[in-house]
């Protein structure tokens, strides 16, 4: 959709969802963003995004989750967003590093973002208590 990295930058710090298949909007807005070149200068965005409507619908996992996923290093912005922001999407993105990493110190690491979830004084309730499944869910062994 975009010829640039400026221009989907420049959407992404536009877009305000309306609750109105906002899901249906990322993809069009993200649409051919897996073609351009240096898709890394978008993730600083793209947590904007979610930090900026914590509880927006943007899918399960959605094209921004799918998008970020696929960009080396997004770890490294997802701990940041976490400190910044947590959300619904950011704390399932956490779980799902867990769930892909067989090795203790990373899963430990991530487990301890969770937990920092937990007292964040800007979780909202709905997102602590997503980060406290996930903790109980991870130490489950399931």
């Amino acid at each position: 959709m975009f010829a640039s990295m400026e221009a989907v930058i420049a959407a992404l710090d536009a877009f305000v969802p309306d609750g109105n298949d906002d899901t249906h909007h990322q993809y069009v807005l993200l649409d051919g963003f897996g073609e351009l070149t240096h898709r890394e200068r978008a993730v600083p965005a793209m947590f904007a995004l979610l930090e900026r409507f914590p509880e927006a619908d943007f899918g399960s996992p959605g094209p921004l989750v799918h998008e970020l996923e696929l960009i080396s290093g997004y770890e490294t912005a997802l701990e940041l967003s976490l400190i910044r922001q947590p959300t619904d999407l950011t704390v399932w993105m956490v779980n799902r590093i867990i769930n892909a990493s067989t090795e203790q110190a990373v899963r430990g690491r991530w487990l301890a973002q969770l937990r920092a979830v937990l007292e964040h004084p800007l979780a909202s309730a709905r997102v602590r208590e997503s980060a406290a499944g996930f903790i109980k869910y991870q130490l489950s062994g399931t």
